[in-house]
C-alpha cells in the first residue's frame, strides 16, 4: 500500500505541475486576448480618425476649388477692364490723330489786305 501511496504521491506532482502549466498558459491566453481587443480598440479609433481626416480633406479640396474659381474670375474680370481701357485710349489717340475729334478751334485763315 505503502508503495501505491508513493505513486499516488508522484502522480499528483504531476498533475499539480501541469495544472500549474495549464494555469500558465490560461493568464497568458487571456493576457493575449485583452492585448488583441485594446489593439481592435486602438484600431477602432484610427478608423474613426482616419475617416475624419478624409471628410476634412474633402471639404478642403472642395472649399480650396470654390476659392480658386472664384479668383479666377476676378482675374478674368480684371483682365477684361484692361483691355477695355486700353481700347478705348488707343480709339481716342485714332480719332484725335485723323481729326475726328478736333483738338481746338480752327484758326481763320488769315486773308491780305490791300494797301491803298
Amino acid at each position: 500500500m505503502e508503495n501505491f501511496k508513493y505513486t499516488e504521491g508522484f502522480g499528483n506532482d504531476k498533475v499539480q505541475t501541469l495544472r500549474e502549466q495549464v494555469d500558465g498558459v490560461k493568464d497568458i491566453m487571456t493576457h493575449n486576448v485583452d492585448r488583441i481587443l485594446a489593439r481592435g480598440e486602438r484600431l477602432d479609433d484610427l478608423m474613426g480618425k482616419s475617416e475624419d481626416l478624409q471628410a476634412g480633406a474633402q471639404h478642403f479640396k472642395q472649399t480650396s476649388q470654390k476659392v480658386a474659381r472664384s479668383y479666377w474670375w476676378k482675374n478674368v474680370k480684371l483682365v477684361v477692364v484692361i483691355v477695355v481701357i486700353v481700347l478705348i485710349i488707343i480709339l481716342i489717340i485714332i480719332l484725335l490723330a485723323t481729326g475726328v475729334i478736333p483738338v481746338s478751334a480752327p484758326v481763320p485763315a488769315i486773308t491780305p489786305t490791300k494797301k491803298p
